[in-house]
């Protein structure tokens, strides 16, 4: 699980990025909001959703 900001979470969202599953990493862009298992660019694993799918899987949670 990762924890950030909502401010940063909604960022995450409007450039579409997605979250890797495995090393917790970013993608930068590219990323359907539902999108599960894409290919991750720093530890190369299949692990990639997008912010909203990931948030809906109980991996991301806010900071006060």
């Amino acid at each position: 699980m990762i924890t950030i900001s909502e401010k940063e979470y909604l960022e995450h969202v409007e450039c579409d990025d997605g979250l890797c599953l495995n090393c917790f990493s970013w993608s930068e862009g590219g990323c359907e909001p539902d999108a599960e298992n894409y290919s991750c660019e720093a530890c190369e694993e299949e692990m990639v959703c997008g912010a909203e799918q990931a948030l809906i899987m109980g991996r991301i949670d806010f900071t006060d």
